[in-house]
């Protein structure tokens, strides 16, 4: 059982650990879907998310760190280094790919101490920045975040389009070309946010 008066404790994602970081990461985007319909995981995602853990859990680029309390995982933090296209002259940052915390612990100083570390990591890594992405409804995220000193700098516009029944859109050409973005597909950077209840946003505000 867990108590939200216990500290967490934060610690690196380790193999045995991936059960937890899919369990974690399949209630965040829950939650996302149910903000937006088009953020909803695909068939197979768990496979191509242990893929994708395997393959950087480890790695210097990436942290992929767990908010424990006693045996349970009740936090999920994943930054990673980010390349844009070399066509532009800024195009690297510490990017926040997901960040969770679970009911019982909202309200506490985790999703903090879950930013803090956020920053810690990607300072020694040397990033002059951290970038996320946040649904636009998802006011009490958008709260979160200001209060931890981020501020809006770009906004994603959409226009929904009814297209013919049986056309396929052709493949991003980025990722078909000689030298293909480095970055990862399967998990993307536009959907991830944390979520935050309104009684959450009053109490930490």
């Amino acid at each position: 059982m867990h108590d939200p008066q216990t500290p967490c404790q934060l610690r690196p994602a380790r193999d045995e650990d991936f059960g937890a970081v899919a369990h974690l990461f399949a209630a965040l985007h829950q939650f996302n879907a149910g903000l937006d319909r088009r953020f909803r995981l695909a068939e197979g995602w768990e496979q191509l998310l242990h893929e994708h853990f395997v393959r950087t859990h480890a790695a210097a680029g990436a942290l992929w760190l767990l908010a424990w309390s006693a045996d349970e995982p009740v936090g999920l933090l994943l930054m990673e280094s980010h390349s844009d296209s070399p066509i532009f002259a800024e195009r690297r940052w510490a990017e926040l790919v997901a960040l969770y915390v679970a009911p019982e612990q909202r309200g506490t100083p985790l999703g903090y101490q879950l930013v803090a570390a956020a920053q810690a990591w990607a300072t020694t890594k040397g990033f002059d920045r951290i970038q996320l992405y946040v649904t636009a409804g998802n006011e009490q995220a958008k709260q979160f975040y200001a209060r931890c000193g981020l501020v809006p700098t770009q906004e994603i516009w959409r226009l929904d389009l009814t297209p013919p029944p049986d056309a396929i859109p052709p493949p991003d050409p980025s990722t078909t070309a000689v030298h293909p973005r480095r970055h990862s597909p399967e998990l993307g950077h536009h959907q991830l946010a944390m979520e935050l209840s309104e009684e959450d946003a009053d109490k930490e505000a």
